[in-house]
């Protein structure tokens, strides 16, 4: 199964357009999203393409009933620390990265840590369990605009500039 894998969108519309082609076209149908829409429009490229979701919110989102009623029919947005199973793996997907402990207990029922808020990506195996941060979409704090691509079967992931 391919996951696309992103945060920090910040309300930037070209950006999340160019994300949901991209993953569109390499038949991706399923996204996890870790925090930091903003606000409610910037789901909306995410709903046309019909995407699954599973999101956490950030520290920016406002307008939580809004994110919630548009993110409804595609699987919701949570509050992190949010935990869910998507091809036999077991995710755990916060906004923030976690602590050190927090990881080490984590690398016992998790196979795959996703967070946002630092704009920099990661990619770090630690025993079984993976940390992925795909960085920003929004390209705006680093200058750099990146999204990732997770296949459960091969437990690759790819990182992509828009």
């Amino acid at each position: 199964m391919l996951i696309g894998i992103m945060s920090d969108s910040h309300d930037h519309m070209d950006r999340i357009r160019q994300a949901t082609r991209v993953l569109v076209e390499r038949g991706v149908t399923t996204i996890i999203h870790a925090g930091d829409f903003v606000a409610p429009f910037a789901l909306i490229p995410l709903v046309e393409a019909k995407f699954r979701l599973f999101a956490v919110f950030g520290n920016n989102d406002g307008e939580f009933a809004g994110l919630r009623r548009i993110a409804a029919p595609l699987g919701g947005i949570h509050p992190g620390p949010y935990r869910f199973e998507l091809d036999g793996m077991k995710f755990l997907v916060n906004h923030t990265p976690l602590s050190s402990d927090k990881i080490n207990t984590e690398q016992a029922v998790s196979d795959f840590i996703v967070c946002g808020h630092t704009h920099i990506v990661e990619h770090r195996r630690l025993g079984t369990l993976t940390l992925i941060n795909p960085g920003e979409l929004c390209g705006w704090l680093k200058g750099r605009a990146t999204i990732a691509i997770l296949d459960t079967a091969s437990r690759q992931c790819e990182f992509i500039d828009l």
